[in-house]
């Protein structure tokens, strides 16, 4: 198979064409700080040292250390070696000549999952179909992405990765066929927060011009500091770290330094069922103290998407928390859709509502499909994915059991032809209209008609 070089600003990278897309060109494991290990746990991204040689981008790399996720039900479990000096990203794109829209993927899963550069997300349908060059971005996951304590960490270090990311793509993706200036970021879940972030910090002003938001959580919030620092405290005294240290910031620094990333794993574990009730799950948050709750989050990345004149396109799934639970009595479905109104489709309704009514251009789409009617996850969170990556092939998922594969081709065919659409700067479909207020015009994804309705909260 026949390789090719890219030049970034640090040097060359080696990359070889797609398997299952031979017109895409795919570079692995591009680093895009130094490996936050050592003496950079716990520290800002710095920018990776110019290297000699060649880069070896020819296969996937790793991702961050996690443990299971309760996601891994519906799901199947996350592939990929597991390393902590994973700050790397993986480029896809039809040639590395030209100047096309670049997508730059946040995954999800609760900030504690997941990975960029996995099969299930790989970029090469979408940079084949779209006529894009996709980037899937690895970030700091867990305790060593989001905890807080005085003296050892006060930044959003995943957040800090993600604009690190984001600034590399403006400083080198032209080397692989993308047009720095025409950047959509997307992402799912706790990735769509993290773009709803991005919005709302000055810092990501200019790094990207279009975004996407897949199932957002934003009824869960940011953390305080002061929340974040309790939290921080627990794990801290879970992975061992002896209590007089907690005060002395050189000897905890020190101190967590000689820890394994397991330990850290392993004491997330131990403080979850203490604080995971109090923050729905999510123990680790970007901490914002100005926009810590929903409303405020709302206010602020609206006024950012205002200000910068970025549209948006927000989607959610039909039946997201069928995904976190196995229960189906007539009890548990009814506490199973108050939560989904409460962390899900109330807050992005509501989301969806100050954009519009600020001016912002911003469509609404939902996902309903379902393998079949009385499929047990439903259209539950996540499903949408294996369509929008075209990667329905891969995805061994039990939440897509049962499935008529030409269908979901087909399905997949049509929401990356209106995402492509999308990304280029057009409208998704032709009679896709923005969401407003009055009328809350929203694609809906059913395999079948895909009808743009009217579609209130409750609906």
């Amino acid at each position: 198979m026949t390789d090719i070089l890219a030049t970034t600003q640090t040097g060359l990278v080696r990359g070889r064409r797609s398997e299952t897309h031979p017109s895409v060109l795919q570079f692995h494991g591009i680093p895009y700080a130094e490996p936050p290990v050592g003496r950079r746990r716990f520290a800002r991204p710095e920018a990776k040292e110019p290297w000699t040689g060649v880069w070896d981008g020819t296969r996937r790399g790793a991702i961050f250390p996690q443990g299971p996720s309760d996601l891994d039900r519906p799901m199947g479990p996350t592939e990929g070696e597991r390393w902590e000096g994973a700050l790397t990203l993986s480029v896809s794109t039809p040639s590395v000549e030209g100047a096309r829209p670049v997508a730059l993927w946040l995954h999800g899963g609760a900030n504690c999952y997941g990975g960029g550069d996995v099969p299930w997300y790989d970029g090469a349908s979408l940079a084949a179909n779209g006529d894009m060059v996709v980037v899937n971005v690895n970030y700091r996951l867990g305790a060593l992405g989001l905890l807080h304590y005085p003296g050892l960490n006060e930044e959003n270090l995943a957040q800090c990765d993600q604009l690190a990311a984001l600034r590399w793509v403006r400083a080198n993706i032209a080397a692989f066929g993308g047009d720095p200036n025409r950047v959509t970021v997307f992402g799912q879940s706790a990735g769509g927060n993290a773009v709803i972030y991005m919005l709302a910090h000055p810092d990501a002003e200019g790094l990207f011009q279009r975004a996407v938001m897949l199932s957002p959580s934003i009824g869960r919030g940011h953390h305080t500091m002061a929340d974040a620092h309790r939290i921080g405290r627990a794990v801290l005294l879970a992975v061992g770290v002896d209590p007089e240290v907690l005060d002395h910031p050189e000897e905890l620094r020190k101190a967590v330094e000689k820890l394994s990333p397991e330990a850290f794993l392993a004491a997330t574990d131990w403080v979850m069922p203490e604080f995971g009730p109090e923050f729905g799950g999510m123990i680790f948050k970007p901490v914002m103290d100005a926009w810590h709750t929903p409303e405020a989050t709302i206010r602020a990345a609206v006024a950012g998407a205002k200000r910068c004149g970025i549209p948006m396109l927000l989607g959610t799934t039909r039946d997201e928390f069928l995904a976190f639970s196995e229960e189906r009595s007539p009890e548990a479905l009814t506490a199973l859709k108050a939560g989904q109104k409460a962390r899900f489709d109330g807050p992005d309704y509501a989301f969806a509502e100050a954009a519009a009514d600020a001016g912002c251009e911003i469509r609404k789409m939902r996902f309903d499909w379902t393998p079949a009617p009385d499929a047990h996850y439903g259209a539950c969170h996540c499903i949408d994915l294996p369509f929008l990556f075209g990667t329905t092939d891969t995805w061994k998922a039990p939440m897509l059991a049962g499935g008529d594969t030409e269908a979901m081709r087909a399905l997949s065919r049509d929401l990356q032809r209106a995402f492509t659409r999308f990304v280029h700067g057009d409208a998704p479909c032709d009679d896709w209209p923005r969401f407003t207020r009055e009328e809350p015009m929203t694609k809906r994804w059913d395999g079948q008609a895909n009808p743009v309705t009217a579609l209130r909260l409750d609906d």
